[in-house]
């Protein structure tokens, strides 16, 4: 960011929203610099399309480590959840999404946001414009067999973006269109590797692959303003303050590179996107203000898994991994889920041990040894089925700091999370309406498996919730930390709750535009006063 010294806004994190906060206040004349933990991957370098290699735990590209990866990832405290989703990357955990980005059902934006569903609608429309969002017009063969499922167990079709009722729609992506085989245009290849890393069209730089991962969309743009600069490989340890006429005020962001030197970057306005575990975790590394809401109110979609073998060929890796859902607003969602060989395997039959089933499946839980070879030599017949289950906000599920355990950086993140009994009722019901549809799509009647994943943190929500008092959250309603000023939260931490079930990181993004919107508006005026410092 050529001739700025102090910034006016520092970032840190470059996924979904701190990406979309880097562009909007950059394109607006703000100077903006980024600091990223990862790297900034080139997709057709560093991605392999590889299951492991891109996405295990340890040593993958998409894993929550440092740069280097013949070092260790950064640990994590698990108690109650299997996995915790973070990638450190520019992109975050958009670059392994399946890219899917409904709006939230309007019934959720209750009372308890600081705003209403009108409010987030022209967010929603900007950003759908400028990823884009597309609703596709071919559809996989995964896709149409569930959409011929859930139109025979008696779904009806909805159509629009803001949905009220249950029904069944084509996946809205932001995913490019699909290309034509008979030119050379830009889009989707259907190559089904979007969990794996968008790298199509083959040879296509970030800003040209199909998938509109931040690391795609919102990042390039951010540059191509000639006023934001990312940092990558740059570790945020603390957030440092300052009393300024008898107020407390956000002064600037202690960070180590990649070399492991240390220093201060000081800028007017701090915005924290680090998602739901890293936001609360260096908030209270850094002494900030604590709440009774400070790291609490933790949700996620618990995700269960229902599969069935069909007569005819599905293509499982085939398509983009989800072109059809079904909306069950409150309840959550279904959707076909494409996915390889390792994904299928450890999500349709990597549950909990077996136990009865009481369900309309004929097994239920882990599988192993025989059992699974058989079941993955019907592979290309099968049909997956993922739920997301709307979740209920609590207090027992949080985001808190080890007393034992750290990295370099700040004592390592403790991720609690508690199912409510609502939570597992809603999970078990869609879990026997994905079965029906599969039984109505023709799945023969003694392969329907119900995977009994234990809680896994995929959709990470909460901890940071935005709220109309100090005493109900955390945050404003333009994501501006109670007390202390120029600090925002712009990730999924500010959501008061799980969207009524549906994805989350469309709504994330009309957040974050709102709210730079609001940094624009409080801490700039309308911009003709602003000076640049360092010229």
């Amino acid at each position: 960011m050529p001739g700025y010294n102090i910034p006016d806004v520092l970032v840190v994190g470059m996924g979904g929203g701190g990406a979309v906060v880097a562009k909007e206040l950059a394109e607006q004349g703000l100077g903006v610099v980024v600091l990223e933990a990862g790297a900034w991957l080139e997709p057709a370098r560093d991605f392999a399309g590889l299951e492991w290699e891109m996405t295990g735990q340890i040593d993958s590209v998409f894993r929550w480590g440092p740069v280097d990866r013949t070092r260790l990832p950064w640990p994590r405290i698990l108690d109650g959840v299997r996995s915790a989703t973070q990638t450190a990357g520019v992109g975050g955990n958009t670059l392994q999404s399946a890219g899917s980005s409904p709006r939230a059902y309007p019934g959720s934006v209750t009372p308890g946001w600081p705003l209403d569903y009108g409010d987030l609608i022209p967010h929603y429309e900007k950003v759908e414009a400028t990823l884009p969002v597309v609703v596709p017009d071919v559809i996989a063969p995964k896709d149409q067999l569930f959409i011929e499922g859930c139109e025979r167990a008696g779904l009806a079709h909805v159509a629009g973006p803001d949905v009220t009722g249950p029904g069944w729609r084509i996946q809205p992506n932001a995913i490019l269109p699909v290309a034509s085989r008979h030119t050379a245009a830009d889009g989707c290849t259907q190559c089904g590797g979007c969990l794996t890393g968008c790298r199509n069209p083959a040879g296509s730089r970030a800003a040209h692959t199909a998938k509109r991962g931040a690391n795609a969309s919102y990042a390039p743009l951010a540059m191509a303003t000639d006023n934001c600069e990312i940092r990558t490989g740059c570790f945020a340890t603390r957030v440092l303050t300052e009393e300024r006429g008898g107020r407390v005020r956000v002064r600037a962001v202690r960070y180590r590179d990649a070399a492991g030197k240390m220093f201060e970057q000081d800028a007017e306005v701090v915005v924290l996107a680090g998602g739901a575990v890293e936001t609360p975790r260096l908030w209270l590394a850094s002494g900030l203000p604590v709440g009774p809401h400070t790291g609490r109110g933790l949700t996620t979609h618990w995700f269960e898994y229902v599969v069935g073998v069909v007569p005819r060929e599905t293509g499982p890796d085939l398509g983009q991994a989800s072109m059809a859902r079904a909306d069950f607003p409150g309840e959550g969602f279904l959707q076909s889920l494409g996915a390889g060989p390792l994904a299928t395997a450890l999500l349709a039959y990597g549950g909990a041990w077996p136990r009865p089933s009481t369900g309309p499946w004929a097994t239920r839980g882990k599988m192993l040894g025989p059992d699974l070879k058989r079941r993955m030599e019907a592979y290309r017949h099968t049909l997956l089925i993922a739920c997301g289950v709307n979740d209920d906000p609590s207090p027992e599920s949080s985001v808190t700091l080890s007393g034992d355990v750290r990295d370099e950086h700040n004592p390592a993140p403790v991720i609690r999370y508690r199912a409510s009994a609502g939570t597992a009722a809603r999970r078990d019901r869609l879990a026997k309406r994905a079965a029906e549809i599969l039984l109505a799509a023709g799945a023969i009647p003694e392969s329907i498996h119900r995977a009994d994943a234990p809680p896994a943190l995929v959709h990470q929500m909460g901890t940071m919730r935005m709220s109309a008092s100090p005493e109900d959250g955390v945050v404003d309603g333009a994501c501006e930390a109670h007390g202390v000023d120029g600090l925002f939260v712009a990730d999924a931490s500010v959501l008061p709750d799980a969207l009524g079930g549906a994805s989350p990181t469309l709504t994330i993004q009309a957040l974050a535009t709102r709210t730079a919107g609001k940094i624009a508006e409080r801490h700039f005026g309308a911009l003709e006063r602003r000076i640049v410092r360092g010229r």
